[in-house]
C-alpha cells in the first residue's frame, strides 16, 4: 500500500515537473535559435534536444527519434508541427559537417522529411532544402544526402492539388496522376518539374479556396481536359 502511495507521488511529481518545462519550452527554442545565429551550435543542439525532449516525454516515446507527425493535432499544433521539423533541420546542418555525427546527421534528417511530407508547409520546406542544396553544391560534404531527401518528400507526398481539387483525393484519376509523380521524380528534370508544380499549384489552389466562383468555374473547365489526360495514361500503359 505505502507503495502504491509512493509511486503515485513520483508519478505526480513527475507530472508537474514536465508541466512546468512544457510551459518554457518555447523559450527553450528561442535561447536555441539565439546561440544558432551565433553559431554557437553546441548549445544550440542542447536547446533544441530539450525542447523536443519534452514532447519526447509527454508522449512517452523513447527518445525524440521516435516523435512522428501522428502525435500531434494538425489543425491546433501545425505552426509548433513546422516549428519541429525546421529544428531538426537546423540539427542536421549542425551535425552536418561532422564524420563523428553522420549518424546524428541522418537521424534528423529523416526526421525533417518525416514531419514535412504532406503537411501544409512541405512546399515551404522542399523550398528551403532546394535552395540550400543549390547554394552549397561545392561546400556540403552530404550534397547526395540532402538530394535523396529532397526526392523523398516529393516520392512519398499522396499530395495532387489540381486533380485532388477536380475530382477528389482518392478518386482513380486522382490515384493515376500521383504514379506519373512517382515516374518522375526518378529524374532531376522530373523533380524540377515537380517542384515547380507543388510551389505554384498549392499557392493557386489556396487562392481559390476563398473564391467559390472562380474556383468552381476553373474545375468547370479543367476537368474534361484532366479526364482526358487520365484515359490516355490509361491507353498508353495498356
Amino acid at each position: 500500500m505505502l507503495d502504491k502511495k509512493a509511486q503515485n507521488k513520483e508519478a505526480r511529481k513527475r507530472k508537474l515537473a514536465l508541466q512546468k518545462k512544457y510551459e518554457v519550452r518555447i523559450s527553450i527554442v528561442k535561447r536555441g535559435k539565439d546561440s544558432f545565429n551565433k553559431k554557437d551550435f553546441v548549445r544550440a543542439a542542447a536547446s533544441y534536444q530539450e525542447y523536443l525532449q519534452i514532447y519526447a516525454e509527454l508522449f512517452e516515446v523513447e527518445n525524440i527519434y521516435k516523435l512522428n507527425p501522428s502525435h500531434f493535432d494538425s489543425k491546433r499544433q501545425l505552426t509548433e508541427m513546422l516549428l519541429i521539423s525546421q529544428l531538426f533541420w537546423d540539427l542536421a546542418r549542425i551535425n552536418e559537417n561532422s564524420p563523428q555525427l553522420q549518424s546524428a546527421f541522418m537521424l534528423n534528417l529523416s526526421q525533417f522529411v518525416k514531419f514535412t511530407v504532406n503537411q501544409p508547409y512541405q512546399v515551404l520546406n522542399a523550398e528551403m532544402l532546394r535552395k540550400y542544396i543549390k547554394n552549397n553544391k561545392r561546400k556540403s560534404p552530404q550534397l547526395d544526402k540532402f538530394n535523396q531527401a529532397y526526392q523523398q518528400i516529393y516520392v512519398q507526398s499522396k499530395k495532387c492539388y489540381i486533380s485532388t481539387l477536380c475530382f477528389g483525393q482518392d478518386d482513380i484519376k486522382t490515384l493515376k496522376f500521383r504514379k506519373i509523380k512517382d515516374q518522375l521524380c526518378n529524374s532531376n528534370m522530373g523533380l524540377r518539374f515537380i517542384g515547380f508544380y507543388y510551389k505554384y499549384s498549392s499557392s493557386f489552389v489556396g487562392f481559390l479556396e476563398g473564391k467559390p466562383l472562380i474556383r468552381n468555374f476553373f474545375v468547370f473547365f479543367t476537368k474534361p481536359t484532366l479526364t482526358l489526360l487520365a484515359r490516355f495514361i490509361s491507353y498508353k500503359r495498356s
